[in-house]
């Protein structure tokens, strides 16, 4: 498999690597977006807040998946640089095991305890028993999720960024088609949404691990690779447990603000979850770049190659803002026809108006936000995820606090969105503090 990031031109080689799993990304999270104008479009705003009141919980299973992969992926990065393929492979079996183990214990934990946790959130009584539903049902799906995440970043730490793009592809065609039939011709509603996203989830595990279990056994190496080793979990873990919980603090935030958005009206909850995706799919799209940025860093670090590091930095941080400012743009300019994708404009005019209140405060922080996704993907290739932690955390805490205080301030909804202008800046300080301690400690050539 080739995959080195310590050779070549760092632009070129981060723009190559960080295309395919940009696009991966998109088509990730498309499986949301589809579940959502699908179900908003034929079912209305009911169905629409159903699923928005469900989404929170989901972030939980994604920032889990997300920050363990992000420990193997920086583990494994940091072997390939160093040319240990010996404990490489053993490194990839451990994060297949481990990865597979968490999967399926959280899909067992929240599909038994979905009632209940729509429950504390305060969902309304009209959209309760379908939120519980496609809750429990997406859990459910929760296994094949961890597992393709567990191959993904087995692919992303080797170099290799264009497979698993190929599997999801496939998988995504396959649950828009089955999206459309499940809701609309089956008339299954929001738990045929639900139905489909796991069917198509398990579709793209399958492949990829199939594939890459393979491509690791074919791997020649002078030692025998272990299938399991508790020094290498605990390696990968002292980099994961900080990204999980970075990730679950999103989740959090998230899950706080939910129960606040659901004491406002159905109209409000709709256009709130319709505006969130298209938010959310914009910054998992902005967070590829940290990702491959990590990548590159745990491999130039785990071959010593530091000048390259602060050269990779850079150019990461210019595509990012870059694609920032284009993603701004299209935010300002087309609120209306992108939150009209999930609701009908004559019919739900209210939900229309919330999602268009949402995407254009909210996306001039996006120039800052790349900055902090950046020094984030800096600071887990070099394994100091625990301080990127500290700075997430105060900058949710910020916002989260302020969403309560200006909602109350202004007796609107729109202080969930005008918050963002406090926690955002203080996360982009801490950051600069934190990239130029790094840059003259860590990252001093010598």
């Amino acid at each position: 498999m080739k995959g080195d990031l310590t050779q070549g031109k760092p632009l070129s080689v981060i723009w190559r690597f960080s295309l395919p799993l940009l696009l991966s990304t998109a088509l990730q999270q498309m499986y949301n977006i589809v579940d959502s104008i699908i179900v908003g479009q034929l079912t209305g705003a009911p169905g629409l807040a159903a699923i928005g009141a469900a989404y929170p919980i989901t972030l939980f299973y994604i920032a889990f998946a997300t920050g363990a992969s992000m420990g193997c992926s920086v583990t494994i990065s940091q072997l390939f640089g160093a040319k240990k393929l010996g404990r490489m492979k053993t490194a990839i079996f451990t994060a297949l095991i481990a990865l597979c183990a968490v999967g399926a214990a959280l899909a067992a934990a929240g599909a038994l305890a979905s009632s209940g946790l729509m429950t504390l959130l305060k969902t309304p009584d009209n959209i309760h028993h379908n939120a519980t539903a496609y809750l429990a049902i997406y859990s459910a799906g929760v296994f094949p999720m961890f597992v393709y995440n567990a191959s993904t970043a087995i692919y992303t730490g080797l170099g290799d960024s264009k497979r698993p793009l190929y599997f999801l592809m496939m998988s995504s065609v396959l649950n828009i088609i089955l999206d459309y039939i499940a809701v609309g011709p089956l008339g299954m509603g929001v738990i045929g949404a639900a139905w489909a996203t796991t069917a198509s989830q398990t579709v793209a595990a399958l492949l990829s691990v199939t594939l890459i279990i393979r491509k690791t056994l074919a791997i020649k190496t002078d030692e025998k690779a272990r299938r399991f080793d508790k020094v290498i979990l605990r390696e990968m873990s002292r980099i994961a447990l900080p990204s999980i919980f970075q990730q679950s603090c999103v989740a959090l935030c998230h899950t706080i603000l939910q129960s606040l958005v659901n004491s406002f009206d159905t109209a409000v909850i709709a256009g709130y979850e319709a505006a969130s995706k298209l938010h959310n799919f914009a910054y998992m799209c902005f967070n590829t770049l940290g990702t491959a940025l990590s990548s590159f860093v745990a491999q130039n670090y785990g071959a010593g190659k530091l000048g390259r590091i602060k050269e990779g930095f850079k150019v990461s941080t210019l595509l990012c803002f870059c694609f920032t400012l284009a993603v701004i743009a299209i935010f300002q300019l087309f609120p209306a026809q992108l939150t009209g994708l999930f609701a009908d404009a004559e019919a739900e005019p209210g939900v229309i108006e919330v999602g268009v209140n949402y995407l254009r405060i909210i996306s001039p922080m996006y120039s800052i936000i790349c900055f902090i996704i950046t020094t984030g993907g800096l600071l887990r290739g070099l394994g100091k995820s625990m301080t990127f932690f500290i700075e997430t955390v105060i900058e949710f805490a910020v916002r989260v606090t302020m969403c309560f205080v200006l909602t109350g301030v202004l007796s609107s909804y729109t202080g969930l969105m005008w918050a963002w202008y406090f926690g955002s800046p203080c996360g982009f300080a801490m950051c600069m503090y934190l990239y130029f301690r790094t840059r003259n400690t860590i990252l001093t050539e010598k």
